[in-house]
């Protein structure tokens, strides 16, 4: 998604919540993906992040608008509430749309 919508303003990063030992893994994964966008590593305690994010266990999603704010959240607490990656771009492309500082663009 980073690749086919950073031109049009799309921001991405990721953040792995790897256990120490996993980290090579993890970097593995990400360079065969080639995420060439912002990719941080969290060396906290999983109840940490867990409790700071509200989330059960990743994957979660966390999109913001334009103007920072945050439009949607996908993860995996409620087991009724799927989403899938077409969710996700769908909204993307609808936030994408909007542009800059237009009026009305809340």
């Amino acid at each position: 998604m980073h690749r086919r919508y950073a031109a049009d303003g799309l921001v991405c990063v990721s953040v792995s919540v790897d256990e120490p030992e996993n980290k090579a893994k993890a970097l593995g994964f990400l360079t065969g993906q080639n995420a060439t966008f912002p990719n941080y590593w969290i060396a906290e305690k999983e109840a940490v992040w867990q409790d700071k994010w509200n989330i059960n266990a990743p994957p979660a999603i966390f999109v913001f608008d334009r103007q920072g704010r945050r439009a949607a959240r996908f993860d995996h607490n409620d087991p009724r509430k799927s989403y899938t990656h077409t969710d996700v771009e769908n909204l993307v492309r609808s936030l994408l749309r909007v542009s800059p500082g237009r009026p009305g663009a809340d």
